[in-house]
């Protein structure tokens, strides 16, 4: 993939990024409140799908069929080591949430 990199809420046109068309009949989505575009699965109470999608474990299996997780996902992700070097900003809040999750 050359060029930027999309955000999730480009990718699947849900329209709830920040100024998105329905911010105002919705909110804004976690994953652009923090700006996470590229690791939406693994954030608690993102919007998908209509509805707020819990926590990461409550999701994980529809989030693994997406084509967000199957393009930024670190591991499986055609992508996913493009975040660390083009977004390392992202890159560290998603390495926080990581670590977060195994201490819980």
């Amino acid at each position: 993939m050359n060029g930027i990199m999309k955000n999730c809420w480009e990718i699947l046109n849900c329209g709830r990024e920040k100024g998105g068309p329905k911010v105002a009949e919705f909110g804004e989505c976690i994953a652009s409140k923090e700006g996470l575009g590229h690791s939406c699965w693994a954030i608690a109470g993102t919007l998908c799908g209509g509805k707020v999608q819990g926590t990461h474990a409550e999701k994980e299996e529809n989030c693994m069929l997406c084509d967000v997780y199957k393009l930024y996902n670190r591991q499986l992700g055609s992508e996913g080591q493009r975040i660390a070097k083009e977004l390392p900003e992202e890159q560290k809040k998603y390495e926080i949430m990581l670590r977060n999750r195994m201490k819980g």
